[in-house]
């Protein structure tokens, strides 16, 4: 999330709308944005109904959280189209910012 917010002109250059979501409360997610420095804004799906219809929760009755937003990056177009996606099976892998503009630049020439 750093490198996206270091990073936010390179995406607003490009008339796009960075946004975060994540399942974790909203009283939790404000202390962390803070701390990061996060201008763009973050959205809490903690009741998972959001993330289902893209296909990033990620439900494991052997897991202790049972039901977790995979590390996912979506572009979404005005229209509300999903023209790009990429689901990381790993959540501590993540795309560079460099990879994510490069989606971007491809799907809007």
């Amino acid at each position: 999330m750093a490198a996206l917010e270091r990073d936010l002109p390179k995406f607003e250059s490009r008339n796009t709308q960075v946004v975060g979501i994540s399942t974790d409360f909203p009283m939790a997610q404000k202390p962390w944005a803070d701390k990061m420095g996060l201008e763009f804004p973050l959205v809490s799906d903690w009741q998972r109904k959001v993330l289902p219809g893209y296909g990033l929760l990620e439900t494991d009755p052997n897991s202790m959280i049972y039901r977790y937003a995979k590390r996912s990056y979506l572009i979404i177009d005005k229209n509300g189209i999903v023209r790009w996606k990429k689901v990381l099976d790993d959540p501590r892998q993540a795309l560079t910012d460099d990879e994510l503009l490069a989606a971007l630049d491809k799907i809007t020439q």
